[in-house]
């Protein structure tokens, strides 16, 4: 159930007025119901695995909070159950084939990925002592539920989440204010400027080795802003509709592109997967406090398992690969020259470095196979084709995207975003509604993301 689609409309909708009417004890049920159908609405034979994996969850951490409870096994427990399941549905193909050499083509549930970090940390919050195990397993169930994630994200930590739950408000003035202005952002970030990106780049790499080389540096520098625009627009309406529900989300993106290195670049970008990865994977190996070379090598490991996760081809693991040697490099160099100022040149060319590093690092993501990726490099270097063609649309979102930079670099941030008292803010949000309307490309085009 696409975001921007009549369907999603009329079920954030009809929630916000049930929540408006209904008394506190039944607002978490109302969500629970909503989030339920959300998921049913793409596919209901997944249903009872989404909630027999939230019972399953409830049951593990009441387990845990029991005298003489084998804790750290039934933790254990439960990462088996949810990294099994995210095993099978996302890599059963790629290691094993059925008879005659084809494949299981197992159907990948939706936002399974995210939805195994987020329970993973309920589970962990009871198993450390940060947080009770819920008695009702309707809070466990609405967390899992929660229909503004279940697609994509932001992943969102049970401390997090399941406070606001508790004590959900019913939706006020403000909240539908603030939630439409993130969630007419996000539109028109996703329907007139990722979309319509996404055609070129479909169109170049369909055909790799048939452009030229400007043509293809065109279509990687425009991927690269495509996904930025597509996960941080998706990243801004979810926040926004839950934020019309009366439930605060956590930041997804920072300005990712006007990092200076690889570490900056992982700070802004997808901060809810890459904080998450650092909490539950890379401190848990020791971080950085086992010495330099255990500390590259966890780099490297968390690093490949991120592109992993991401998905089951070779590709994912060589961009994740690429980013653990350009956070070992980083490391190495920031340990070499130590922790200097920056003059202005040098902050430029840090910059430009680290934004080139990362849109080159997009091109395996992107890619079919390392084959594609291997003629899309070599019609970079010149090997390509000789047909010319860079859309203007390149240079506009580019342009769009460079001055939004430069704004958040300025400290100009909430004039950007519409923060404050602004008499003109309901006109820009609702121009950028209708632009979404007007300038959407034909036909579904699902958020990039999605598929993870």
């Amino acid at each position: 159930m696409p975001f921007w689609h009549p369907e999603f409309l009329l079920l954030l909708g009809l929630c916000l007025a049930l929540l408006r009417f209904s008394p506190a004890p039944w607002r978490k049920l109302l969500l629970t119901l909503a989030g339920l159908y959300f998921y049913a609405w793409w596919d209901l034979r997944f249903v009872p695995l989404i909630a027999g994996a939230a019972l399953a969850d409830w049951a593990l951490a009441l387990g845990m909070e029991r005298p003489n409870a084998p804790r750290k096994a039934l933790f254990l427990a439960g990462l088996a159950l949810h990294l099994g399941l995210l095993a099978f549905f996302k890599y059963a193909d790629f290691f094993l084939t059925a008879p005659a050499g084809s494949t299981l083509w197992l159907i990948m549930p939706l936002g399974l990925s995210f939805q195994t970090f987020s329970a993973i940390t309920y589970l962990a919050a009871v198993h450390t002592g940060r947080m009770a195990a819920r008695k009702s397993p309707l809070d466990v169930l609405c967390f899992a539920t929660f229909f503004p994630v279940l697609s994509a994200g932001p992943i969102v930590r049970a401390e997090e989440l399941l406070p606001q739950l508790d004590a959900l408000p019913r939706p006020g003035a403000e909240d539908l204010y603030e939630g439409f202005r993130r969630f007419s952002m996000g539109l028109f970030k996703k329907l007139v400027l990722a979309d319509r990106l996404g055609l070129y780049v479909a169109e170049v790499y369909g055909n790799a080795g048939a452009y030229d080389a400007a043509s293809t540096w065109a279509a990687a520098l425009a991927y690269a802003l495509q996904i930025y625009l597509d996960f941080s627009g998706y990243s801004d309406m979810a926040i926004g509709a839950a934020r019309a529900l009366g439930v605060r989300l956590p930041e997804n993106f920072n300005f990712p592109y006007a990092s200076k290195n690889p570490s900056e670049f992982w700070r802004r970008w997808h901060m809810s997967l890459s904080f998450g990865f650092r909490d539950y994977l890379y401190i848990p190996l020791g971080g950085s406090r086992q010495g330099e070379a255990r500390t590259l090598f966890n780099l490297m490991l968390v690093m490949v398992l991120c592109g992993i996760w991401h998905g089951s081809g070779w590709t994912f693991a060589l961009w994740g690969a690429l980013h653990g040697l350009g956070l070992c490099a980083h490391r190495l160099w920031r340990e070499w020259r130590g922790r200097r100022d920056h003059s202005p040149l040098s902050a430029a060319l840090a910059w430009a470095g680290a934004t080139l590093f990362a849109g080159l690092c997009w091109i395996p993501f992107r890619a079919e196979d390392l084959g594609h990726a291997g003629r899309i490099v070599s019609a970079m270097l010149g090997a390509g084709g000789v047909v010319h063609w860079i859309h203007p649309f390149v240079w506009a979102s580019l342009a769009l995207t460079v001055l939004a930079h430069a704004l958040h670099g300025l400290g100009q941030e909430d004039v950007l975003m519409l923060r404050g008292q602004r008499w003109y803010a309901p006109a820009v949000l609702l121009t950028l509604v209708w632009l979404s309307l007007i300038f959407a490309t034909e036909g579904f085009t699902p958020f990039l993301y999605a598929r993870f």
